[in-house]
């Protein structure tokens, strides 16, 4: 029944978009995931199959060729379109206008979708600080708060690297300012960032940090940390280091 609880959702999804963008067919995962309500029970069972993390291993498991979703159509093909990659079905054959009508879809759904990407931003936030050790002490429209033994972090979700203005942010000398964006599908935007605003970021004393969502991991972008409980939670702690050792220009 865990099963079916994702299923039928995932099935209304495909059958109403047959041609979905990659992106949105994650942030969709995500939020069906979220709102099935999963008891303990029913995540230790789902977990079985797809993996510890349940939202990225369901998303990998539709486009793997063996997935657990018999009755989902296999999204087995993809092309390209303003730059997203967008999955189908071979076996259907689409015209130009239907790659059309589906990518002018998308567009007019991205305000729902950042607000999904806010949401899950969030959501892993806080899992992170608490696996870290911190407590949600303040969570505001914009800003949530946390606190540890003579700790405390000010954190930020951005939906993309595009969007985010640093000199919006005031850093607290007695917080650490975490800023939290989503990777994308282009390493491009993430080296602009870094080669025009990484050094004030770190100047100023952000730490920026990258969720991927199709692993479910968080990792450092810009900035460093010096709590070694939230160094040792990062899939790739020294990210930040390694970005800033080839990345860097002024070299």
């Amino acid at each position: 029944m865990e099963i079916d609880k994702i299923s039928g959702p995932l099935k209304n999804l495909l059958r109403e978009k047959e041609i979905i963008a990659r992106c949105e067919l994650l942030l969709r995962t995500y939020e069906i995931v979220r709102t099935a309500n999963l008891n303990d029970q029913e995540s230790q069972e789902i977990k079985k199959l797809v993996g510890d993390k349940v939202a990225p291993g369901v998303f990998a498991n539709i486009l793997s060729q063996e997935p657990i979703f018999f009755d989902l159509p296999r999204l087995d093909t993809y092309t390209q379109m303003s730059g997203r990659i967008f999955h189908f079905i071979h076996t259907k054959r689409y015209s130009r206008q239907d790659f059309a009508n589906a990518n002018s879809k998308f567009l007019r759904s991205i305000p729902e979708l950042k607000e999904i990407m806010c949401q899950i931003l969030r959501d892993m936030l806080k899992k992170f600080m608490a696996d870290a050790g911190y407590s949600l002490i303040k969570e505001g429209a914009t800003e949530l708060v946390f606190s540890a033994p003579k700790r405390q972090a000010r954190c930020f979700a951005v939906t993309s690297i595009n969007a985010l203005d640093i000199d919006k942010f005031q850093v607290d000398p007695e917080s650490d300012s975490i800023i939290l964006v989503p990777s994308s599908e282009s390493l491009e935007p993430f080296m602009q960032f870094f080669r025009e605003k990484g050094q004030a970021a770190e100047e100023k004393g952000l730490q920026i940090w990258i969720t991927n969502l199709e692993k479910g991991t968080l990792d450092p972008f810009i900035g460093y940390t010096t709590d070694l409980d939230i160094y040792n939670q990062f899939d790739n702690p020294r990210l930040a280091e390694m970005v800033r050792n080839n990345w860097n220009t002024n070299r």
